[in-house]
């Protein structure tokens, strides 16, 4: 005869019974699960790995720059495809917000000032940018 045996969660009893709904050896309610702490886990992070990733969307920043200048030029030529513009623009600034993200965490992982980063990136965004592209990434 073949029994499932249920575990209490307060004192780790096995009762035989499937049906019970109290431990016999505690008498804590079996259908309430205990409310588990998780552990922190901490992750080591490759330095080299987000420079990479900081360059790849620094190269990527620059692309979108170059093509909104050519779809601006063609939309002023032609008088037509200002949605396409519109749509290169819009990923240029996406773009740019997420090298300004990368950046940031680089300059919080060399323990530089966030309040500089802030306020160069905000105040003269591309020029920003680049020095802080350029600060953060050299060996």
């Amino acid at each position: 005869m073949h029994y499932e045996f249920m575990i209490c969660y307060q004192c780790g009893h096995q009762i035989k019974s499937d049906l019970a709904k109290f431990c016999d050896h505690c008498g804590s309610n079996l259908e309430i699960k205990p409310k588990t702490s998780f552990v922190k886990k901490e992750v080591a992070i490759n330095i080299d790995g987000e420079m990479d990733r900081a360059t790849n969307l620094f190269l990527l920043w620059n692309g979108n720059i170059v093509a909104t200048f050519i779809f601006y030029i063609i939309h002023v030529v032609t008088d037509n495809y200002a949605f396409l513009f519109l749509l290169v623009l819009f990923m240029c600034l996406l773009s740019w917000m997420l090298l300004v993200i990368k950046l940031h965490d680089l300059n919080v992982r060399k323990h530089g000032s966030v309040k500089d980063f802030i306020l160069t990136n905000f105040f003269v965004p591309i020029l920003g940018t680049f020095y802080y592209f350029l600060k953060l990434t050299k060996n």
